[in-house]
């Protein structure tokens, strides 16, 4: 029982020297920013049509993180002027960062309508279209982008983020070294070389470049995440608890990763310590059916065999036909003496996934009574199989 974790790392900030992740505005420093406005409000009074006071006041605003005033100052300034692509770029940055990705899009697009070379706007326009989940789209702006400038690790990177997306890991790889020969000390672009790895099964290779990611940043908790559950994908149970703890330890609120460390745990037979990771998941996400089917499977290695059916009823009440909840229903039953109840659960199992829970339970000492194998003989697989 297990499965691929799927948080994007393009999440994670940025070890990089840039001012801010969109490129135009970081986080009001200056002192005189209130000054400033003040001062533009006063020249708009005199002069209510100014583009230049109007455009200068958005800026501000937008600089203060003023973004909702900064969004009606951006239109009027282009009520007065609608063919400055810096103001659509700049507006289309505001409507961002208040997470209007379509019309930030749309903004961007119209900076470009104007400037058909402006690099900025381009790569606006690409990671809203990746966050939109447009990755045709995403990857077409992306290669006009380089076919202005290829120099740049962030369109490269960029790229091979949506390549991850469209399943063409060759290709991400590709890039995302591409992204790393430019600048190698962005610790999330070899994270996400790793999740290409990842995904293609070079588990060792992906491990390496996690090693490379937590060196440049040793306190995002995600890449230890991933680290782990390579080492556990490795059987290398306790150092991927390691990583486990360490994420854990960095951000405690991560589903995943208390959800992996009680997966480990019940690889390293720790099942009541595995119980209390799979609970503290569900805390933090409580309708995810994979937490509470491994809650199930630790109870019912515990011997807690009543409010193991109890998690695993939860996991099928969020997720219905899971196979392995249904089998290990039918176990815990047993355990518990009511045939009936074990029978009518591994009858589901078995319906759901024949070639695999069919010769289980004929091999299972807990199901292979002379009852279960006559109604075991009389299903539509044994049938067909004979």
């Amino acid at each position: 029982m297990d499965y691929t974790p799927t948080i994007d790392i393009s999440a994670v900030k940025a070890q990089t020297g840039s001012s801010s992740q969109h490129g135009v505005f970081s986080a009001a420093s200056e002192a005189n920013f209130a000054q400033k406005i003040q001062t533009y409000e006063r020249i708009l009074k005199e002069v209510p049509d100014s583009f230049m006071a109007w455009s200068h006041m958005s800026y501000f605003l937008a600089r203060s993180g003023r973004y909702r005033e900064a969004l009606g100052a951006y239109v009027r300034t282009l009520n007065i002027k609608s063919n400055a692509p810096r103001i659509w770029f700049n507006y289309a940055v505001v409507l961002e960062r208040l997470g209007y990705y379509s019309e930030a899009v749309e903004s961007y697009s119209r900076a470009l309508v104007v400037s058909p070379y402006y690099l900025k706007p381009m790569y606006g326009k690409c990671k809203n279209l990746y966050r939109l989940g447009h990755y045709k789209e995403a990857l077409a702006s992306y290669d006009q982008a380089l076919a202005v400038k290829d120099g740049i690790y962030e369109l490269w990177y960029g790229r091979g983020k949506v390549l991850i997306k469209l399943k063409r890991l060759d290709e991400a790889a590709e890039n995302l070294e591409k992204a790393l020969t430019l600048n190698p000390h962005v610790s999330k672009v070899w994270a996400s070389l790793g999740q290409a790895l990842m995904y293609q099964h070079e588990d060792e290779a992906a491990i390496r470049q996690f090693d490379k990611a937590i060196k440049l940043d040793a306190n995002v908790a995600l890449y230890w995440t991933y680290k782990g559950f390579l080492l556990k994908r490795l059987g290398r149970f306790d150092e991927a608890l390691y990583c486990f703890d360490q994420a854990i330890d960095i951000e405690p609120a991560i589903a995943d990763s208390w959800h992996h460390r009680g997966l480990v745990l019940m690889n390293l037979r720790r099942y009541q310590e595995a119980h209390n990771s799979f609970e503290t998941a569900l805390r933090f996400q409580a309708y995810d059916h994979k937490s509470w089917l491994s809650l199930g499977w630790a109870l019912e290695k515990m011997g807690d065999y009543e409010q193991a059916i109890k998690a695993y009823n939860k996991s099928l009440s969020i997720e219905p036909d899971q196979s392995f909840a249904f089998y290990h229903q039918a176990r815990c039953y047993a355990n518990l003496q009511n045939v009936q109840s074990a029978l009518e659960h591994l009858r589901r199992a078995i319906a759901l996934h024949p070639e695999t829970y069919m010769p289980q339970a004929l091999n299972d000492p807990l199901l292979r009574d002379a009852q279960t194998q006559a109604i075991l003989a009389q299903t539509p697989a044994a049938v067909t199989a004979s």
